[in-house]
């Protein structure tokens, strides 16, 4: 596994980890500041903005130069750097996928990094979809940009339906 991808998850684990620690502790979930809430919105906005617009290049401009983007639809699961991002972007956007919407439901910062947790709806050709993002940024230059992002589509059909323990007959 290449070292950076060791280095980014290990430092959304890292937040992950101090999350919990602050739940469990009773403090708040997130250690955002307002300003870093706000930020972290916009880059979801600016995202979904860019992409229904047809516009990759700002959709792009949002990741570091070497950001991963993991998903299932392109054919090794990984996307490497801004460039082959905006070209994977745009092949979405050029198909007239539309995202619906997107709604952070978890974020946490330490730092220069932070991570938030999403679930996003979309129209593709047509047919309703949802998926979830696990979004991991860095602050560079006083400005967050995303350095990896793994989006994840549950198959209903397969998944696990609940977790509550099974019942006893």
């Amino acid at each position: 596994m290449p070292r950076n991808v060791v280095l980014i998850v290990c430092a959304a684990l890292a937040l992950a980890s101090a999350a919990f620690s602050q739940a469990i502790s009773g403090r708040a979930s997130s250690a955002c500041s307002e300003d870093d809430h706000a930020a972290l919105m916009r880059v979801s906005q600016q995202w979904k903005q860019g992409y229904n617009e047809d516009e990759a290049a700002k959709v792009a401009a949002l990741y570091t130069e070497d950001a991963y983007y993991l998903t299932q639809h392109f054919v090794t699961g990984i996307v490497k750097g801004r460039a082959a991002i905006q070209e994977y972007v745009q092949r979405g956007a050029s198909a007239h996928y539309h995202v619906d919407k997107i709604e952070i439901l978890f974020e946490a910062c330490s730092g220069d990094f932070a991570y938030t947790v999403d679930r996003y709806e979309s129209t593709n050709g047509g047919q309703k979809a949802f998926g979830v993002n696990l979004v991991v940024l860095k602050k560079m230059g006083g400005e967050w940009k995303i350095v990896a992002h793994e989006a994840a589509v549950p198959d209903p059909a397969t998944a696990i339906q609940s977790l509550e323990p099974p019942r006893e007959h």
